[in-house]
């Protein structure tokens, strides 16, 4: 009875959708195919080549895209969202990647601060700028995962190391950013879904969330709550609920969410209702 309560229909006050039609972002276009039924259309198919081509350009022959860190990560999961399969660029993209962030042979090396990287470095990505390496080796893993690379023993056992700093790190709030990111990883490996890191997590945002549905910052709300729309575990069904009735007090008359990146809030929410059978 719980599981039906909380995947029930969400009957939303507006269409979330009209703010897709036109868009070319990577998440535009994503609900423009998946949600709109646009994939065949002169006009989408446009607008795709058109942003591939601009995803792709400028591309390094080592692999990156000016070899930055956060620009690697900012092209890879806009292919992510539109060119969906594994190609030669996203290969190389990837292993550039991989051999920066994935060389932890310990935990205290997932400790070791980052450059710091501004506050818009990942807008409009699932990921925030986190303090520390592991923020680094949770995206990394993350896009791995996404491009079909989740069970290379690298990947597994960088998974390992991640779930075993979660634990270690369980009840420091201050590091809340990177948790972000770690719980972002951990939801999109089959194997970890039910992960005592992952339970870890989970539970403790429950304890943390408002009777607003809301979870204090700098827990991002809209982020969490697609990330939590990818677990069936207790410790995530249970803030569902409030999720569902924050969402529909606050969604925006145009069908949006948020009064910045309302694209982009939008395309989380739409696109975790859709993941519990809520819409």
């Amino acid at each position: 009875m719980e599981q039906e309560a909380h995947t029930k229909r969400v009957e939303l006050h507006h269409n979330p959708l009209h703010i897709f039609k036109a868009s070319k972002t990577p998440a535009g276009l994503y609900a423009r195919q998946k949600w709109l039924g646009e994939s065949k259309t002169s006009k989408w198919q446009d607008d795709f080549h058109e942003t591939l081509h601009t995803l792709l350009s400028g591309q390094s022959e080592d692999g990156s895209w000016y070899r930055s860190l956060p620009e690697t990560v900012r092209r890879l999961f806009g292919l992510h969202l539109t060119q969906r399969n594994k190609t030669l660029e996203i290969e190389k993209a990837l292993d550039w990647l991989t051999r920066r962030t994935l060389t932890n042979e310990n935990l205290s090396s997932m400790m070791m601060p980052v450059e710091p990287v501004s506050p818009d470095s990942y807008r409009g990505l699932p990921f925030v700028p986190g303090q520390t390496r592991t923020s680094l080796v949770s995206i990394t893993l993350f896009l791995a995962v996404v491009f079909q690379q989740g069970k290379e023993p690298s990947v597994l056992a960088h998974y390992d190391l991640l779930s075993q700093w979660v634990i270690e790190h369980a009840g420091c709030t201050h590091s809340w950013p990177d948790k972000s990111n770690a719980l972002r990883a951990l939801v999109v490996h089959t194997d970890f879904g039910e992960d005592p890191a992952t339970i870890g997590l989970a539970s403790d945002l429950a304890e943390m969330q408002e009777l607003s549905g809301q979870w204090p910052s700098p827990i991002s709300f809209y982020q969490t709550v697609n990330a939590l729309a990818h677990l069936h575990i207790k410790q995530a069904e249970r803030q569902w609920e409030s999720v569902c009735v924050r969402l529909l007090n606050t969604q925006n008359t145009d069908g949006s969410w948020g009064q910045e990146d309302r694209e982009w809030n939008t395309f989380l929410v739409v696109h975790a209702l859709k993941n519990k059978g809520c819409l």
